[in-house]
């Protein structure tokens, strides 16, 4: 091995644990003190699928979040007692139930962003005018890369693996 691809291997694990430093519980414990009341993981898959795709029907979203529809009935029914989703009879087959987001949902997930938004703003202030000019290069290098092998990884047969990192 050259002292180049060492240095590489050792520049991209640093990064790695950089990029994944971040604690899933500090996640957790901030949604469970959001405004409008606790926010789960669950909730917010289900208000980020209708997001992504608008209104669907229960077994649609059942299948998006991996879980019984009998289990979706129940995390939809506490999201609605709450004001963030509706159910919706299908206008072209009564028989079909579609979820979707309320004017509450669409706020909240508005506010999620702002918030992260604004915790990453205080955060950046930290850094130094040559720290921030960095960091913008690498997020656009990383975000171009991300966009270039986004239709590789959407094939289920071609899932990321270490061999992508290489």
């Amino acid at each position: 091995m050259t002292p180049t691809t060492t240095n590489r291997k050792q520049l991209l694990n640093d990064l790695l644990d950089e990029l994944t430093s971040h604690s899933p519980a500090d996640m957790l414990r901030y949604m469970r003190r959001w405004p409008s009341g606790p926010l789960s993981l669950v909730h917010l898959q289900v208000l980020t699928v209708l997001e992504t795709d608008g209104p669907v029907p229960m077994g649609t979203l059942a299948e998006s979040l991996d879980v019984s529809q009998a289990s979706t009935t129940g995390i939809v029914d506490r999201m609605e007692q709450r004001g963030l989703v509706e159910r919706r009879r299908d206008d072209e087959d009564r028989r079909v139930v579609r979820v979707a987001l309320t004017e509450d949902g669409t706020r909240l997930l508005a506010g999620v962003a702002a918030g992260r938004r604004e915790r990453l703003g205080i955060l950046l202030q930290e850094l130094s005018d040559e720290e921030l000019d960095g960091f913008l290069r690498g997020s656009r290098a990383l975000r171009a890369a991300r966009l270039r092998l986004a239709p590789k990884w959407a094939a289920p047969e071609t899932r990321p693996t270490d061999e992508a990192s290489r």
